[in-house]
């Protein structure tokens, strides 16, 4: 894994996000298609199916809701700056993940 430097963009992915592509995986599992065009029967039916199970929704469920709410090995490191007063955020950076985290959940 490669080392991340100040300023690196990262994905911030919400579990309530999660949870709503689950949930699609879960309620869309099977689509049909019935073709009423000319030439063509209308028994014939094209089908899709997602790779996904709901053995295998329910895992990753699991496995996500298994994982620490807070990041110890991350927070730690923050901790010994801040105490030793090393710490410091740039306003631009802070700023941008204000914008970006508002933007992720107006789209939801």
């Amino acid at each position: 894994m490669a080392k991340l430097e100040r300023g690196d963009v990262k994905l911030m992915i919400s579990r309530t996000q999660i949870d709503q592509v689950l949930k699609v995986y879960k309620t869309e599992k099977t689509f049909k298609v019935v073709s009423g065009e000319k030439g063509l029967s209308r028994s014939r039916q094209d089908g899709i199916r997602l790779s996904f199970t709901g053995q295998d929704v329910e895992r990753i469920k699991e496995l996500v809701n298994k994982q620490p709410d807070i990041r110890q090995d991350r927070v730690d490191p923050l901790l010994k700056e801040v105490e030793k007063g090393e710490y410091s955020v740039h306003p631009k950076s802070i700023a941008d993940k204000l914008v970006g985290r508002l933007l992720v959940d107006k789209i939801r």
